[in-house]
């Protein structure tokens, strides 16, 4: 499963990387009270440009979730990564991915994430340096899977400020990553938020009854949302 979590992370770190006036992007973020261990807001960078991309990823699975429970079946999740996925927009490039969604690339993602994610960033419109750096980035982070929410949100700031500061990265391609890495944030931030709620708990969704963790559908989510950015 350690593989699907990765895949997820990578589908959405694609999303819309065009600009959306209509969307404020100083809007503070209500529910960060938690802290980082460099003080900033969880799960907010309001260094990143794009933080507000990874916001309406969080608030689009909000409204998913009053309806609907966490997913249990293949099925299921193939309708929360859709509910999404229309909710998000798309790249003016995303048609450029040979990747698009339909109810078969979820199933693809879970038999052989690796390799999808793999696919999905080589055949985008990013710098062969880009791509060996968001894809260094997503392996780092699959393998802090473990780890509290608070280191991953360190190691994914950190990266942020790296990407920010380089002058050799395409003003394009920081657009892009910036965007994968707020949607990444935001999305492992809800599923770490989740695993604290009553309603995980109750007789009707428990965990057992689900083939998937919380951060496995976190991951499978991101990578599946990369057409809509690529």
């Amino acid at each position: 499963m350690k593989n699907l979590i990765l895949c997820s992370v990578l589908v959405c770190f694609f999303i819309s990387c065009s600009t959306d006036s209509e969307i404020n992007q100083s809007e503070p973020f209500s529910n960060a009270e938690a802290k980082s261990s460099n003080g900033l807001a969880l799960p907010m960078n309001t260094a990143n440009p794009f933080d507000y991309k990874g916001k309406m990823y969080y608030n689009e699975l909000n409204i998913y979730y009053q309806d609907h429970q966490m997913p249990k079946s293949t099925l299921e999740l193939r309708d929360q990564i859709r509910f999404i996925s229309n909710k998000i927009g798309y790249s003016q490039y995303s048609h450029k991915n040979i990747i698009s969604f339909n109810d078969s690339i979820v199933d693809f993602i879970m038999a052989d994430p690796d390799n999808m994610m793999i696919t999905i960033v080589q055949n985008s419109l990013l710098s062969p340096a880009s791509k060996s750096s968001i894809t260094n980035f997503l392996q780092g982070l699959l393998l802090k899977r473990e780890l509290e929410f608070g280191v991953k949100y360190d190691y994914v700031v950190s990266y942020e400020d790296s990407i920010i500061e380089n002058s050799t990265i395409s003003e394009d391609d920081k657009d892009t990553i910036l965007t994968v890495t707020s949607i990444s944030r935001y999305s492992l931030y809800s599923a770490s938020e989740r695993k604290d709620r009553d309603w995980e708990s109750s007789a009707g969704n428990k965990k057992a009854n689900s083939i998937f963790s919380l951060d496995e559908i976190a991951f499978t989510s991101i990578i599946v949302l990369l057409k809509n950015i690529l």
